[in-house]
């Protein structure tokens, strides 16, 4: 059985991978803003849109096979099967949808039902869904170093680099045809790292896949396709409502408070299995020293990102081009979202971890619903805006669910230490307020010195802190014992 010193050097590790991974992924998007640049508010938005509904697509075909490998992998060992069973049946069925997808596309756009831009995107519909079998294969096999390097750093910088050269050859349909290259490299670069780590897998694996990994996968997977629809939600509707300047714009937006977001889902693999590794006496005992790390750790790294955001966004916005500025307090808000998302939003980790994925399926489809009522009355009153609150909504609804099903179990998984944490993201809030109200204009030195110093005390107060987080461990370890 696990115990709370084996979790926290687990947390410890994991939140290396974690970091190197963010610090990776910022080559992705400063591509994508030159590559916003170049082409253009408005194909930018039709590029981001119909993105979105590719991923959407791909997420969905898996069935949710590629989550549940997370889970079936470290099973085999235990279950004494071969350790790569699960892998390629997964692959082959994933891919089967894929196909299906892409000729419906296809035979679609020769009506008036489908865009005939969009055959071009399916075209990376199959290395999407591999690329997210033999990625989460690796994670559950203990490799997520695999996936950083692959997923957060190869595919999202050599597509928008590969986009931008096509444009300047001249040749027609850049954007699609990036993301095509960056996903067959990505593609490939998983297929050779799952092969050296299993070299006897075959190809085919002369069966289907297994019922127990098909029953625990289909509520994942229904769960993603409700999900995928959730996160896109608000962009499809800027898209319906506000054309797609705009919704080139929202994108660019979107993509910067995603750095956020980012740090967030970096630490669900990381929560879930120690979560689900507890017994109920665990789950008094240590829930809430480890959660109350990761909620400080996502928080804090969160804190880190958002001032330079909030000080440097003319600079940041600058990249993508003027044509993107467009109601820019709808940013300030978007780093609301992930702020609190960040400090409450990970107790639906708990839950999965715990089990509970039936009700997250149920959390996802209501807080759907609240995305799209809200994103229909508040995006044509207030635009940009609108959409950045509608996004508030279904999160605050969510967090506020979650953390009342959590009270109604008995477990109530938020140290006291945290409050300095609420204190922070208050502070950055009022800061952006400040700033955006034009009190002060701060040249880019002073914002220089300002970010400086605003780093100094951050880790001043990381110095404090952390001691006694450690303390809180170090007391629930007793107690457990």
């Amino acid at each position: 059985m696990e115990n709370l010193e084996a979790d926290s050097k687990f947390l410890k590790k994991a939140l290396i991978v974690n970091v190197v991974g963010t610090i990776l992924k910022v080559c992705g998007p400063l591509l994508t803003f030159v590559m916003a640049r170049i082409f253009g508010a408005a194909e930018f938005g039709i590029f981001v849109s119909a993105q979105t509904l590719i991923l959407t697509i791909a997420h969905s075909a898996t069935l949710g096979l590629d989550k549940g490998l997370y889970w079936y992998l470290p099973q085999n060992k235990l279950n004494r099967r071969v350790l790569h069973d699960g892998i390629m049946e997964s692959f082959w069925i994933s891919a089967a949808i894929a196909l299906l997808c892409t000729a419906v596309i296809f035979v679609g756009s020769f009506t008036p039902y489908i865009s005939a831009e969009l055959p071009w995107y399916a075209l990376s519909l199959l290395f999407y869904v591999g690329t997210y079998v033999f990625s989460t294969a690796s994670e559950g096999n203990r490799r997520p170093q695999n996936a950083v390097f692959v997923n957060s750093f190869l595919t999202v910088t050599l597509a928008p680099a590969t986009s931008i050269a096509l444009y300047y050859g001249g040749i027609p349909h850049a954007l699609p045809l990036g993301l095509l290259v960056g996903q067959i490299v990505g593609f490939m670069v998983h297929f050779v790292l799952v092969r050296r780590q299993f070299p006897d897998m075959p190809m085919n694996p002369g069966k289907l896949v297994s019922r127990s990994l098909l029953l625990y996968s289909l509520p994942l997977g229904f769960g993603e396709f409700v999900s995928s629809f959730l996160i896109r939600s608000s962009l499809w509707l800027v898209m319906l409502f506000l054309g797609p300047e705009k919704a080139g714009a929202y994108g660019i937006m979107v993509t910067i408070s995603n750095a956020l977001q980012t740090i967030r889902v970096g630490f669900t693999p990381i929560l879930t299995p120690v979560v689900a590794g507890m017994d109920k006496d665990r789950l008094h005992t240590d829930l809430k020293p480890v959660y109350s790390y990761c909620v400080f750790m996502v928080t804090f790294i969160q804190l880190l990102i958002g001032f330079f955001i909030v000080l440097f966004p003319g600079e940041i916005l600058g990249i993508a081009g003027k044509d993107f500025i467009v109601q820019p307090e709808t940013l300030g808000i978007l780093l609301l979202v992930h702020l609190v998302a960040g400090f409450g939003g990970m107790s639906i980790v708990v839950l999965n971890g715990m089990g509970k994925s039936l009700y997250s399926l149920k959390m996802d489809v209501l807080s759907l619903g609240v995305a799209l009522i809200s994103g229909y009355f508040l995006i044509p009153a207030f635009g940009l805006v609108g959409a950045a609150l509608s996004m508030l909504c279904y999160n605050l609804v969510a967090i506020v669910c979650n953390n009342i099903y959590l009270f109604k179990m008995g477990l109530w998984p938020y140290s006291s230490k945290l409050i300095s944490q609420i204190v922070w993201i208050v502070g950055l809030i009022a800061f952006y307020i400040v700033i955006n109200a034009k009190f002060t204009d701060l040249d880019l030195i002073t914002k220089a010195l300002v970010y400086a110093v605003v780093l100094a005390m951050l880790g001043i107060y990381w110095v404090v802190q952390k001691k006694k987080i450690e303390a809180d461990k170090d007391s629930a370890q007793k107690v457990s014992k």
